[in-house]
């Protein structure tokens, strides 16, 4: 088939079906009648080769070849709708467009969550699709055109790419109430003494803490790793891990039950929040527009920890 002249319209019909695993669904979601969608899903398949989703009991799977193109066709839609989003200038009182943002869920909460109720009160045709996103993939993700930008703790700014620091939390060192060394003088050697939990959004990554420590010398007892900061609250309640976090994840006024802080016994950097972009994102007025609410809210004011 000459993809020169394949309706890109499809492709819009294809996301949707896959996100949705459903024609009635994906319907709704495009504002089309369910015929419509069937129709566009048969010319998808006539030019993919492939059924791209079968049925499954009630349900609708994609194949192993759709699951493939998934992330290749979002990329190709989240291109064309920068493209022809640099035309005009971006008015989020009335725009319907969609923003692809990786992160962690800790940075969601950091610097998603205080500027998301005006967000959604102001722009309220815009949509955010959060997916999970670190330093090791990120860059390569935005350079893809698959993110429109990341927020978290990236590796340096190159030719493509830009980092922007927006805030800086310090440390703190999360136990259970009734921890071994909830009490009493909190010195580096009771720290280490301790068997920690360690959070890593992707394996393989050296965090700052262990780099820190390392200089020194040391090494902590690491016993448990996980991949999401709000799994990691709740897998420190019944066990005497000891979680090191930056201090906005748990603050003071909204540490869970149970839960104590603790001040870090060493000279640790604070975390660094920041938000990476493509070097290209200012000619984007949409994405320039979102980076700029990100960062005013990150700058502004908080209120005083406990």
């Amino acid at each position: 088939m000459d993809f020169r002249r394949l309706d890109l319209n499809l492709l819009v019909v294809f996301d949707a079906v896959l996100s949705e695993r459903s024609v009635t669904r994906a319907a709704e979601r495009l504002a089309l009648t369910q015929p419509a969608v069937s129709h566009a899903l048969s010319r998808l398949r006539a030019a993919c080769g492939d059924p791209i989703v079968v049925r499954q009991g009630h349900g609708m799977v994609p194949t192993p070849k759709a699951v493939a193109l998934h992330p290749e066709v979002r990329a190709l839609l989240a291109r064309a709708q920068r493209v022809f989003s640099l035309s005009s200038a971006f008015d989020p009182r009335q725009s319907q467009r969609q923003f692809h943002v990786g992160c962690s869920d800790h940075a969601a909460q950091a610097l998603l969550g205080p500027v998301l109720p005006a967000l959604l009160r102001d722009a309220p045709g815009v949509r955010l699709q959060l997916l999970h996103a670190g330093r090791s993939n990120a860059a390569d993700l935005i350079r893809a055109g698959t993110l429109d930008l990341a927020l978290g703790v990236f590796n340096s700014a190159d030719d493509t790419i830009e980092v922007r620091t927006v805030r800086e939390s310090p440390y703190v060192c999360l136990m259970r109430v009734g921890h071994p060394l909830a009490g009493g003088r909190f010195t580096l050697a009771r720290y280490l003494s301790a068997q920690h939990l360690q959070v890593l959004v992707q394996p393989g990554a050296f965090g700052g803490i262990d780099q820190t420590l390392a200089r020194l010398g040391h090494e902590r007892d690491i016993r448990l790793v996980a991949p999401h900061f709000g799994a990691a609250l709740g897998l420190l309640q019944g066990t005497d891990l000891a979680l090191t976090v930056p201090d906005d994840l748990a603050p003071g006024t909204s540490l869970p039950p149970g839960l104590l802080r603790r001040a870090v016994p060493f000279d640790l950097e604070p975390f660094r929040h920041q938000i990476a972009m493509s070097r290209r994102a200012n000619d984007d007025p949409g994405v320039a527009w979102l980076v700029s609410t990100l960062v005013s809210a990150a700058s502004a004011p908080r209120a005083r920890r406990r």
